[in-house]
């Protein structure tokens, strides 16, 4: 005889093979988000322990809807019997018939169970926020959104304000561009503190107070986001030195945020093997791959590392796949330890340059398929001679 045990938020359900009702064990009311927690966290309570006490003797065999090991319930008497089964036939007819079984479960009406569910929510956003990761994940993902603001909002600002002084262009650089016209209001004013810009003479172009101020105003805005961004900026890499310590000294605030953004957090970044972490951010290269047989992405998001792009086209993967793989090796120290290793950049750049140096030049098409085709070496076997009878 089989009997199912399964779980809510109320507590732990054992059903027979009819789907009828064994026996329950509720949790206390005021107990229910906590113990909820604890079997998310794949740890026994005593209502489940209680419940495969109290039934054991009466079947063969105990199956439980669980994400937790056969091995987590070897101190159990009946660890013999006890089989994992996700989902199994009384958490299917649980979820189905749920209304049926809120009163044994000490629930007033299904207003309270909903409400219940409701705090669960509450709490985990709460424990979430409490995350430092996902503070920088916002930040990094601010930064790009700012950004592509702040390119659109200056190609239009240089638009506008080349009709009032179209001697502006002379000043390449966005963020000077726009200091300047925040910070002076006139083209006289400009000219003022930087005369060397503007060695030709300047068209005596007249325009109307109140087109220019809304100019300066819009200047203004620019500039305060140009501020925001410099101080999220400075907010990333204080957090990457709190948080990813050695992260950050081999790849940078920046790029190392990125990485974690795109994993969605650094304990999951932790879990990736070195050539997901290698390819990170090149998914859709990585389908077209798989779909239509082109060329597999060598590198993803790592690419953005200076010494990944700044090196030979032919040594590009080779560089890539061991920047990953340290990668890897300083996420973990950051997430399971509390060293840091100040020389773990300096490490990966000799080895770096090694590469380099061993690979000068790119391999011809002949040496290619030669290390291609290349035949493995195999043991050569001496034959034993057969004496004759």
């Amino acid at each position: 005889m089989e009997c199912y045990i399964t779980y809510c938020i109320g507590g732990f359900l054992a059903f027979d093979e009819n789907n009828n009702l064994i026996s329950l064990k509720a949790f206390p009311k005021d107990e229910r988000i906590s113990k909820f927690i604890s079997i998310e966290n794949k740890k026994l309570t005593s209502e489940e322990e209680d419940l495969i006490n109290e039934i054991g003797n009466d079947f063969d065999f105990i199956i439980i809807e669980t994400t937790k090991r056969k091995s987590d319930y070897s101190k159990n008497e009946f660890y013999e019997k006890i089989q994992i089964e996700v989902p199994n036939k009384g958490g299917e007819h649980l979820r189905k018939n749920l209304e049926e079984y809120l009163t044994d479960l000490d629930f007033d009406n299904k207003e309270e169970y909903v409400k219940t569910y409701r705090e669960l929510a509450l709490f985990k956003m709460k424990e979430t926020s409490k995350s430092e990761d996902k503070h920088l994940i916002q930040a990094i993902n601010s930064i790009d959104e700012i950004d592509e603001s702040i390119s659109k909002l200056i190609e239009r600002i240089r638009e506008w304000y080349a009709l009032y002084f179209p001697e502006m262009d002379n000043i390449r650089n966005n963020e000077t561009y726009i200091k300047l016209i925040s910070e002076n209001k006139t083209k006289e004013e400009i000219i003022k503190v930087k005369p060397d810009a503007f060695l030709e003479d300047v068209d005596d172009e007249e325009i109307n107070p109140d087109d220019l101020d809304i100019i300066n105003t819009f200047a203004n805005s620019i500039y305060t986001l140009q501020k925001t961004r410099k101080a999220t900026e400075d907010y990333i890499e204080s957090k990457m030195e709190s948080i990813a310590p050695n992260l950050r000294i081999l790849v940078g605030s920046s790029l190392g945020a990125k990485l974690i953004s795109h994993a969605g957090g650094i304990k999951r970044l932790a879990t990736y093997p070195s050539s997901t972490v290698q390819i990170m951010g090149a998914e859709k290269a990585l389908f077209r791959h798989l779909k239509s047989g082109d060329n597999p992405p060598k590198y993803g998001l790592i690419y953005q590392h200076p010494d990944v792009r700044g090196s030979k086209w032919w040594n590009r993967g080779k560089i890539a796949r061991l920047l990953a793989s340290r990668i890897s090796l300083a996420v973990r120290k950051d997430v399971f330890g509390n060293d840091v290793d100040l020389d773990i950049y300096d490490k990966f750049i000799e080895k770096a340059n090694e590469i380099e140096k061993e690979n000068p030049f790119p391999k011809t098409s002949n040496q290619r398929k030669t290390s291609k085709n290349a035949p493995k070496k195999r043991k050569s076997r001496k034959k034993k001679k057969r004496r004759r009878k």
